[in-house]
């Protein structure tokens, strides 16, 4: 480390001391806003892997206490032994990714009928909890037994639910097949009750207790091809996902989700197509949002929820081929785990769940905007490790992303980037104002990268993640692939993470106002509250003691020394230690 001059030892010691401690009080300064964020995270905090719980978790409703806690609710099929039933239960997690199993949602059987507990849905309404929960006959032979949907409470969350009895069957109602699948919606002070069951997706209001319906006022929303309905509201459109095909046949079944939206809770609503949903009949014959890849098939029948990023994702159930197909030594029920992945949204509003809409193997993890971002907002140069930076070969639409060695006044060599709300980067190319994407939204290896007018959709998002030597890995939302130099050619091109120089990245800045990079970071200081002063040292976009750190070691600098007016936080003209103290106190 370069010694700074005119600071003693003791002084130096007591404020790194100070900065790893959280605290200024050693040195005598007071401190407000203290906040000790990373400058880069570690692929334990930004990323998840799927499945997240298991063996069988199906149909998961999903709902946020107030402290920050998600709960999570599921069916326990019909197992052969009645003892091994779980009266539905319960997972909590801090974060959607990592989940506590922490009991049943009820010490015993609902009475109104001997069944098994399916597809719960859980709100937190009016002061307590409500679970709407369908109970199917054990003894399938009976035809006398009738299934239905029934109504519980709890003062908390983790139960225990005092049940209080059937809300609906299938005697009290118009439709055809079975009472199943509730899912709650209040709207503009009504309550209202959705079911589905492959014959029609259906809606009722019911009494503000939420223990009877209103007989008058049933209606349909969606045709025979749906059970498993989530219904939410965002932007101005309602949204359904419907669960379609086959859900329980292990690694052969068929389930999939598809997609209408509506300006209006009861309808009608449309599919992208633009298919009424009332007219899809047939299993799996509307528009997939979310499908079978190579390893994880049928996905369906979740719920959606949101993060303090304001992104929404959702949590479902499917298969995973390197997993167990059944959960019991009996041969039933089928294995259907517990996934979760993010919903994008494309221009026009209509969602791409988990980027390429099938299931993700790892993806980015919730709440990542939360984090500090690895590389501040900005105009940069991009260079990748093995020489040159990244440009475009044109400016018109389609553009072929290259690596180029052209000189700095080339304005196709330099990027706009910002940081998006997930905490994902538009990186927007200077001369033609277009955003760097994957080609067709392709997630093969090798595909094109190319540049092409900004749309939204996730295959023009990128994660930056710091690779722990100054280099940053530029992965795709859509395929989670990094983008690299294809070969000893010039193409970028995306491919899997080897850690090849090829797929790292440097980000210089442009911005000839401000300060070059200091030390060893790889982005140049920001002025984030635009005075003039350059408080976040390291430019990852906040001012953190990580700031403070390395204005103390870099002090004599000449990028520090030869740049006075944008460090001198104390005002005094110069650069020196009191600039060091006078930081502290922005953190």
């Amino acid at each position: 480390m370069t010694e700074p001059t005119g600071v003693d030892a003791p002084d130096r010691r007591r404020l790194l001391q100070a900065i790893g401690a959280g605290t200024i009080g050693a040195i005598g300064v007071a401190a407000t806003g203290v906040s000790a964020s990373p400058t880069s995270t570690s692929s334990d905090d930004w990323s998840y892997e799927n499945p997240l719980y298991g063996p069988d978790f199906p149909d998961p409703s999903i709902y946020r206490t107030d402290d920050g806690t998600w709960w999570a609710y599921a069916s326990n099929m019909s197992y052969t032994d009645n003892d091994d039933e779980r009266l539905v239960p319960i997972l909590s997690s801090p974060d959607l990714v990592d989940w506590t199993y922490e009991g049943e949602a009820f010490d015993s059987r609902p009475g109104w009928l001997y069944g098994s507990i399916w597809a719960p849905n859980v709100n937190y309404h009016d002061g307590q909890w409500v679970l709407f929960y369908a109970l199917w006959p054990r003894d399938d032979d009976d035809d006398e037994l009738e299934p239905g949907i029934g109504v519980a409470t709890s003062e908390t969350p983790d139960g225990p639910f005092t049940d209080h009895g059937e809300l609906l069957s299938n005697s009290d109602h118009p439709y055809p097949g079975n009472t199943i699948d509730a899912y709650f919606v209040e709207h503009e002070g009504t309550p209202y009750l959705f079911w589905a069951n492959f014959r029609g997706v259906y809606v009722v209001e019911l009494t503000d207790d939420l223990q009877e319906f209103q007989s008058e006022t049933f209606d349909q929303i969606a045709g025979d091809a749906y059970e498993g309905p989530t219904i939410f509201q965002r932007n101005g459109y309602w949204y359904f996902f419907g669960a379609t095909g086959d859900c329980c046949d292990g690694f052969d079944s068929t389930y999939e989700v598809e997609v209408g939206r509506s300006e209006s809770l009861l309808g009608p609503y449309y599919d992208r197509d633009g298919t009424p949903m009332l007219e899809r009949d047939e299993w799996n014959d509307g528009s997939t949002h979310l499908g079978d890849n190579e390893r994880f098939v049928a996905p369906g029948h979740g719920d959606v929820t949101v993060d303090d990023d304001g992104t929404h994702w959702f949590c479902y159930h499917a298969y995973d081929t390197e997993g167990p197909e059944l959960a019991d030594d009996y041969g039933w029920p089928p294995a259907r785990q517990l996934f979760m992945d993010r919903i994008y949204w494309t221009d026009d509003d209509w969602p791409i769940i988990g980027g390429d809409e099938t299931p993700s193997v790892s993806a980015p993890a919730p709440n990542l905007g939360q984090q500090s971002a690895p590389v501040a907002d900005g105009t940069y140069r991009i260079v990748n490790a093995d020489g040159g930076s990244l440009a475009v070969d044109g400016t018109g639409d389609g553009a072929s992303a290259v690596v180029t060695t052209t000189d700095d006044d080339d304005s196709t060599a330099e990027w706009h980037v910002s940081r998006l709300s997930g905490g994902e980067y538009l990186l927007e190319n200077v001369a033609s104002e277009q955003a760097l994407e994957v080609e067709t939204a392709d997630t093969d290896e090798g595909a094109n990268v190319q540049q092409w007018p900004w749309h939204r959709h996730p295959t023009q998002r990128w994660y930056l993640h710091a690779n722990g030597d100054g280099t940053y890995r530029l992965e795709n939302a859509c395929s989670g692939h990094i983008a690299a130099l294809e070969g000893a050619s010039s193409n970028v091109v995306q491919s899997a993470w080897t850690g090849d120089d090829d797929q790292r990245w440097t980000f210089e800045a442009v911005d000839t106002d401000g300060p070059a990079p200091i030390g060893d970071s790889a982005s140049a200081p920001t002025d984030p509250n635009g005075d003039g002063l350059y408080t976040d040292i390291t430019g990852d976009g906040e001012t953190t003691h990580d700031d403070v750190a390395t204005l103390f070691e870099q002090l004599q600098d000449e990028t520090v020394q030869d740049n006075a007016e944008y460090f001198d936080f104390a005002g005094n003209e110069d650069v020196g230690f009191s600039d060091v103290t006078e930081l502290l106190r922005h953190v």
